[in-house]
């Protein structure tokens, strides 16, 4: 019901060690880069790792979710209202730890 797992984000204190880590000792590609901001990489499959600068909670997303059935079945954990994303809509969640979840019909 929730779609696939496709995208994490990582907030991180040194986004350069990071890059570095990710890029040079994994090997992910990198996709889109925003210096000083973030770096998006190719995880395979479609799927994204992207590595942010920052101390919020890490965030996953999930993508090709039906978006009334999820958001009625996830309203108990406080989720925000159905907005426009660039290919579609979204919402959000928290996990019981303040992670966010990201539910997106694209």
């Amino acid at each position: 019901m929730f779609g696939k797992l496709t995208v994490i984000k990582v907030y991180c204190q040194d986004l350069d060690a990071m890059t570095a880590f990710y890029r040079d000792r994994l090997g992910l590609e990198v996709r889109e880069e925003y210096p000083g901001v973030s770096v998006v990489f190719d995880t395979g499959h479609g799927g994204e790792l992207i590595v942010q600068q920052g101390a919020e909670p890490t965030a996953i997303a999930f993508t090709q979710v039906d978006i009334p059935a999820a958001h009625r079945a996830l309203e108990d954990l406080g989720t925000t209202e159905v907005f426009p994303h660039k290919t579609g809509e979204r919402f959000e969640a928290a996990d019981p730890e303040g992670n966010r979840l990201i539910f997106v019909n694209a």
